[in-house]
C-alpha cells in the first residue's frame, strides 16, 4: 500500500473527520464511475456508492497492509454492485466512462461514432454480469488480470476465460450490427 494510502487508512481508523471528507472527495468519482457501468440509473449508483463508503468505514479497523488500496476499494464496490444487481436486475446502463468521441468537422462521422458508442453500450449491457464486470475492470480501469481476479474473487484462468468470452460476444454483436463486417 502506498504511504499516502497507509496514512489515509490510519487516520480513518482514528476517526478523523477531515480525513473522511478528503477520502470521500478523492474516491467518490471512482466509485460513481464504476457503478455507472453496472447500474441503470445515477440515483442507484449514488445509493450504492454511499453503501460502499459505509461498508469501508464499518470495516476500516480490519484493514491491514494490502496491495493497491484502489483495488481493495474496487473489491468492495464490485461486491456491493453485485449484491444490488442480484436484488434488481438492470434493464439499461449508461456507460459515461466511454472515452469521449474525438471532435471532427464531419457531422456524418460524428453521428456514426455516436451510434457505434451506443451500440457498444448496448452490447456490453447484453453480457452476463460476470463478463461485463471483467470487461469493465480490464478496459475502463486498465487493471491487470491478476488484479481483476483478486477483486472478483475468481481464479486467473476464470478471469481470462470470462474476458475472452466477453470479447468474442462483443465482437459478434458488433459484427452483426455492422452487417457482418469485421470489427
Amino acid at each position: 500500500m502506498k504511504k499516502h494510502d497507509q496514512l489515509l487508512v490510519e487516520e480513518l481508523k482514528n476517526g478523523k473527520e477531515k480525513t473522511l471528507k478528503s477520502f470521500y472527495e478523492e474516491y467518490f468519482a471512482l466509485f460513481v464511475s464504476f457503478a455507472n457501468n453496472l447500474l441503470p440509473s445515477e440515483e442507484e449508483c449514488k445509493d450504492v456508492v454511499h453503501d460502499v463508503f459505509l461498508k469501508l468505514l464499518e470495516n476500516i479497523q480490519s484493514v491491514r497492509k494490502i496491495g493497491k488500496f484502489q483495488n481493495y476499494l474496487l473489491t468492495i464496490a464490485v461486491n456491493t454492485c453485485n449484491n444490488y444487481t442480484k436484488k434488481a436486475k438492470p434493464l439499461y446502463m449508461d456507460l459515461e466512462t466511454l472515452e469521449d468521441i474525438e471532435d471532427t468537422d464531419n457531422a456524418f462521422e460524428k453521428i456514426e461514432l455516436n451510434e457505434l458508442k451506443a451500440q457498444i453500450q448496448y452490447a456490453i449491457n447484453t453480457l452476463p454480469d460476470y463478463q461485463k464486470e471483467v470487461i469493465i475492470l480490464r478496459f475502463y480501469y486498465d487493471l491487470k488480470i491478476r488484479e481483476i481476479a483478486t477483486i472478483t474473487k475468481a481464479s486467473v484462468s476464470t478471469v481470462k476465460s470470462r474476458l475472452q468470452q466477453g470479447i468474442k460476444k462483443l465482437e459478434r454483436y458488433l459484427a452483426d450490427f455492422r452487417g457482418g463486417d469485421n470489427v
